[in-house]
């Protein structure tokens, strides 16, 4: 199977080589239906014009690809940054659909995204351009059809900022359009740590398994955005001690262990991990390649490649970026003996929290944080032993056996709905 390629390219062939055991046209003949389940049910492109606060007009892409809703509506994220393609949110959106199905929640997969440096934006800016893709969407999303939440650069303001516009747009409040609302507008309790904190479940059951006591274990996050902040945070709880972090602009190591609530606050004044007190400067690759029992891959796609999986020195990667592994260095690690919790698993606390937050929605009941935590634990973890106890049945890796499980569950539903 190729390592080069577009992302989804290589998002898809994944697809099909984990699909390849399950004889997937043989078990349902005549329904093609691999080529059904790594095709997007519709794409969108759109020109986003915005006025810039000194009159100027910018113009932006913007994308929405709703991959499929056989387990039911379209589920996925929306981030602004100036790297967005057309091609990764369709491959984004494809994992989307693997990853509702591994922790068996009834959504499809979808993904939007906007080419845009969001950071250099003002407020003011930043409203505008995220109300305007909301009402450009308006009739391509819902609470029925296509529910967005967070991603990249975006968070609960600009998910309140999109119900407001499409509540505008519509005419009607309806709070289940979408997830990773502040609480006040209807958010659930526990969505903001939960791609963090649902990662480091899932890593402490692999870490179990294979002997590893986090008390005193040692770990390094690659990004310290949302999701590698939590996962960090959360490990520091089980005494975990955090030697190397890096985030988009540096990279900083200490043997000792880093004070993981002081460097959130640090970040949170600085926007940036540099400088942090009693740490050192590492070139950002050496968070990858650590002396560590835990590696955390919080980033962007591609970060562990061919080269460097040979360097890699960590005994568990959790990776709660999308694709943050390539496939050659998917086959090294395997090889190698390092255990990966798969992104379709270890990052699938957001979205599993986000179905939370429209099923509270849509009952207008909510739960408290306590319930939110023990609901969101209690899947991840049958999630998990689901799929190691098939890896070990099958002498898989996890990556192999959650998606193997995943396509099962979707190719039977779009089997059971018929072929048109």
């Amino acid at each position: 199977m190729p390592s080069n390629g577009s992302l989804f390219d290589r998002a898809k062939a994944l697809f099909l080589h984990y699909a390849e055991p399950l004889q997937l046209n043989k078990r349902y003949p005549d329904l093609q239906l691999a080529e059904r389940l790594t095709s997007p049910d519709k794409s969108i492109t759109m020109r986003l014009s915005l006025q810039m606060d000194d009159g100027r007009v910018e113009v932006y892409d913007a994308f929405r690809v709703q991959f499929n809703d056989d387990l039911g509506p379209y589920k996925g994220g929306l981030r602004f940054h100036p790297q967005v393609t057309f091609d990764e949110v369709k491959a984004l959106a494809l994992w989307m659909c693997v990853k509702t199905a591994v922790v068996n929640i009834p959504f499809g997969g979808a993904k939007g995204g906007v080419t845009v440096d969001y950071k250099r934006l003002s407020i003011t800016e930043k409203e505008r351009l995220t109300k305007k893709f909301a009402i450009m969407m308006a009739n391509d999303i819902g609470p029925d059809t296509d529910i967005p939440a967070p991603d990249v650069n975006t968070g609960p303001r600009e998910m309140a900022w999109m119900s407001h516009a499409w509540r505008m747009a519509r005419g009607k409040y309806e709070r289940a359009m979408v997830t990773g609302k502040p609480v006040e507008h209807g958010g659930s309790l526990g969505r903001v740590e939960a791609t963090g904190y649902g990662c480091v479940v899932t890593l402490l059951e692999a870490a179990r398994d294979n002997g590893i006591d986090p008390a005193g274990a040692t770990c390094a996050v690659q990004g310290f955005g949302n999701a590698g902040q939590y996962a960090a945070l959360e490990l520091s709880r089980h005494g975990g001690r955090l030697i190397a972090v890096s985030d988009s602009r540096a990279a900083i190591a200490n043997s000792s262990g880093l004070d993981v609530e002081a460097l959130m606050r640090h970040k949170e004044k600085t926007g940036c991990v540099a400088d942090f007190p009693g740490s050192k400067p590492i070139d950002p690759m050496e968070v990858l390649t650590a002396n560590c029992d835990f590696l955390v891959p919080a980033a962007l796609e591609d970060a562990i490649t061919k080269e460097i999986a040979p360097q890699v020195r960590a005994k568990i990667i959790a990776e709660a970026a999308n694709g943050p592994t390539t496939r050659a260095a998917m086959d090294i690690l395997f090889n190698k003996g390092v255990i990966v919790v798969p992104d379709v698993l270890a990052n699938a606390g957001g979205v599993t929290v986000s179905y939370f937050e429209w099923v509270q929605n849509r009952q207008e009941y909510f739960w408290t944080h306590q319930e939110v935590i023990e609901r969101l634990t209690k899947r991840l973890m049958d999630a998990y032993r689901r799929i190691r106890d098939r890896a070990r049945e099958e002498r898989v890796s996890l990556r192999q056996a959650a998606y193997e499980g995943a396509i099962e569950r979707i190719a039977m539903a779009a089997a059971e709905r018929g072929a048109q």
